[in-house]
């Protein structure tokens, strides 16, 4: 009986010692790091890279990590799309019009009235062909899309002064991205457009330096700019529509296997990130209002005015460029599509 007693022992044991030297084994460390930047904070675009850092892994089996990095700690805009060209930052999602450095059609999104509505814009970019397009359309600048889809409604907002009529835009100095269509906007409203970044916008509203912007909600809730204005005006003129991209450069350094699973699953995601973003735009327009603060439209007879001195803008834009042209023609053609 003892010498079986013994027997049986020494198997228990020999777990019991196994068993502890894999508990205390490391886990295996990912073979490589997709860093996702963003200037933003707490938007569809974060949540998206935290979306991803759950599908990738599992996809890859381990073999991809992803790391998200908010609020500019990359770098300022351009400074992340230099580091996405040349693969030293593996992923980037910001509003499109911020790629126009790279390639100028991306700045076609910022056109006001381009769309009608969120939804007829979400699918008109979800259509198989010009999806397909726009996402591999900058790959030769070493932009290999993965996301475009309607980040937020733009608000206008007045630091000092509400911005609550078309009169009230005139003589302001209002923040916008840097784009001929921006510019154009502005002018034909009656304000001065001045190209700046995100971080260096929220001292220049607090200091005086510019006197507004136009940016979507989660700007100005997550920046807590009710605290510096508490009136935003929404004439759904424009919408922010996001880009979200992936480093060529990287991606080339991978396996073919493996590069395709990362494009493929990053492109999974598109319906969620819309639906993400339709969903936080209602739900941060209530956080604004639950603050004290307030969402105005413009009365009726200035929302025509104010669309028809906006609507020429696309057209204007983009008739002295035969690509910037062709682009717009390709936009307009599919949007025939989704008329409502």
């Amino acid at each position: 009986m003892k010498h079986h007693a013994r027997l049986a022992f020494i198997p228990v044991a020999l777990a019991v010692a196994l068993g502890g030297v894999i508990a205390s084994a490391p886990a295996m460390a990912a073979e490589y790091t997709l860093k996702w930047g963003l200037v933003t904070r707490g938007d569809m675009q974060e949540k998206l890279g935290h979306k991803l850092a759950e599908v990738l892994p599992k996809a890859t089996n381990g073999r991809v990590e992803v790391k998200v990095f908010p609020g500019g700690q990359l770098g300022t805009p351009a400074a992340i799309l230099e580091g996405v060209q040349l693969g030293t930052i593996e992923g980037y999602a910001i509003p499109a019009d911020f790629y126009a450095g790279a390639d100028p059609r991306f700045g076609e999104f910022s056109i006001p009235l381009l769309f009608k509505s969120v939804k007829q814009a979400n699918e008109v970019l979800a259509d198989r062909e010009l999806n397909n397009y726009i996402l591999t359309m900058a790959e030769n600048k070493g932009l290999v899309g993965v996301m475009i889809g309607v980040a937020a409604e733009s608000y206008y907002f007045g630091a000092k002064k509400p911005i609550k009529h078309i009169a009230d835009f005139k003589g302001l100095k209002l923040r916008v991205n840097a784009t001929d269509a921006e510019r154009a906007r502005m002018a034909a409203l009656g304000a001065t457009a001045v190209p700046m970044g995100l971080q260096e916008m929220i001292t220049s509203l607090q200091n005086g330096v510019i006197d507004g912007t136009m940016s979507g909600i989660s700007i100005f809730t997550n920046f807590n700019l009710q605290n510096v204005g508490k009136t935003l005006l929404m004439t759904h003129d424009t919408l922010l529509i996001s880009f979200a991209c992936l480093s060529k450069a990287w991606l080339d350094k991978l396996p073919p296997d493996l590069r395709k699973t990362v494009v493929d699953e990053a492109r999974k995601l598109q319906p969620w990130a819309r639906q993400t973003a339709v969903d936080e735009m209602a739900s941060l327009a209530k956080v604004w209002t639950d603050r004290g603060a307030e969402i105005v439209t413009l009365p009726p007879a200035e929302q025509a005015e104010l669309e028809k001195r906006l609507a020429p803008i696309g057209a204007e834009v983009t008739k002295g460029n035969p690509v910037l042209k062709a682009f717009y023609d390709k936009i307009q053609a599919v949007k025939a599509k989704y008329p409502n």
